[in-house]
């Protein structure tokens, strides 16, 4: 059986998987970028996401447990011992490359700074508190956060620790865990960060995987 060599990720909204910090003047909650202002996403961050997927799955596939924790690696286990890895999320190529080119230009004068790229992939989105008893905006919370912009797509590589690759019932568990992965990075649950998860960027495949029938997947 062909082993998924990465992880297509889609933004169906815009999304925020911040970097921890902010951009002083600028904004208060910050996306995950390179040199280059390019936006990513962390392979930890997306491993992350499916794994906890998946331990919200589990209980209903007994039958998938083992290959569940040969997958993610068992719970309460500080050592991180699944054989999956997951590189970073990069910007697909062609758009990655074409940007690279514009800010290494031989002539200086025509390169596009970071802070042009970042801007040309993202906004920035303002939002405040609100007072319970007036129901007006309350003062001092206005809070600014960037997002990456929704039809974004990301490539994240996948590598397995064991020589010989996945089995059957790994590629299952981890086909069902992307399925079924809707959504992530910061405030996910008030619309932001949907996402579609599929591996090698085939839809019809990755539902093949997980086991679900093709009348069900054209649905």
């Amino acid at each position: 059986m062909n082993s998924p060599r990465k992880l297509h990720i889609e933004l169906l909204s815009d999304a925020t998987f911040g970097r921890g910090e902010g951009t002083a003047g600028e904004v208060d909650t910050e996306v995950e970028h390179d040199e280059f202002g390019i936006p990513f996403v962390g392979g930890k961050a997306v491993r992350g996401l499916l794994r906890d997927t998946w331990l919200s799955m589990r209980p209903h596939f007994p039958e998938l447990r083992k290959a569940g924790d040969r997958v993610f690696g068992p719970t309460k286990r500080f050592l991180d011992v699944g054989v999956l890895r997951v590189g970073d999320a990069l910007l697909q190529r062609e758009a990655r490359d074409w940007l690279i080119a514009a800010a290494t230009r031989a002539d200086e004068r025509d390169c596009v700074s970071p802070a042009m790229i970042l801007a040309a992939c993202t906004d920035i989105r303002y939002q405040t508190a609100e007072d319970r008893l007036t129901g007006a905006p309350a003062p001092v919370t206005l809070h600014s956060s960037r997002v990456v912009l929704r039809t974004s797509a990301f490539e994240a590589p996948l590598t397995w620790r064991t020589g010989d690759g996945p089995e059957e019932d790994d590629l299952r568990v981890l086909a069902m865990a992307a399925l079924a992965t809707r959504h992530g990075g910061l405030m996910r649950n008030r619309g932001r960060g949907q996402l579609r998860i599929s591996l090698d960027g085939d839809l019809e495949w990755t539902r093949r995987l997980a086991g679900i029938a093709t009348s069900e997947a054209t649905r």
